[in-house]
């Protein structure tokens, strides 16, 4: 190479780049590799802990998809439905709801006393809709059983808790039957008024409404 090209190299802002660069990497090679082997760790660590989550979540939806099958399979009976859903273990995901399947056939079933012993086995979800869901089937437990004013209360505690993840709609479509099955009309047209005006267009406001209707149409009979 001609002495005027080796001038020009020189001169060339990239390789002067790359010639710092390379000398930089030699006095301090050790640190660097030490450093890159860390930060190398950490991505692995971080690529097993994705899969791992990746593989549970995969596992708790094929949980729950079994769970569901047998819980709606028509060819099967309640103590068969109960039977094989003992038999899957559910973890605490989206799979914890074949707890609640359970405890809800044995209330289908009118066995209340194996109900209420399933529900309290339950441990809290991570999901927490399914908690949810084991409250409004706790009150329906307690209506069961006569105990209707700590089930209305419990839906109260329900509508007032501001981590309901629930649709405050359905809470209060129950409260509203439990209401009107205890005579207390007024509280019960209140609650599915409450519900048309504050959800419309959902599925317990056609409701609410259809009951709304049923009862001015009874009040209007009785007078």
């Amino acid at each position: 190479m001609k002495r005027s090209e080796k001038e020009h190299l020189k001169a060339d802002p990239f390789v002067h780049f790359f010639e710092q660069a390379l000398a930089f990497f030699k006095n301090n090679r050790r640190p660097l590799l030490a450093g890159t082997g860390i930060a190398l760790l950490l991505v692995i660590a971080l690529l097993a802990v994705f899969l791992f989550s990746s593989l549970s979540a995969a596992g708790e939806n094929k949980l729950y998809a079994s769970a569901f099958a047998i819980r709606n399979n028509g060819g099967l009976s309640i103590e068969q439905k109960i039977g094989q859903l003992q038999e899957l273990k559910f973890k605490n995901g989206i799979s914890s709801a074949g707890r609640l399947f359970i405890a809800v056939l044995y209330y289908e079933k009118g066995d209340l006393a194996n109900a209420e012993k399933t529900l309290q086995q339950c441990p809290d979800s991570r999901i927490s809709i399914i908690n949810d869901q084991k409250t409004l089937l706790s009150s329906q437990l307690l209506a069961a059983g006569g105990k209707n004013r700590e089930a209305m209360d419990l839906l109260q505690r329900m509508l007032d808790d501001k981590k309901t993840a629930m649709g405050r709609e359905v809470i209060l479509l129950m409260l509203a039957k439990l209401q009107s099955r205890n005579r207390l009309q007024e509280e019960a047209v209140s609650s599915l008024k409450r519900i048309a005006n504050e959800y419309p267009n959902t599925v317990s406001a056609m409701e609410a409404q259809n009951l709304l209707s049923a009862s001015i149409g009874a009040d209007q009979s009785a007078q």
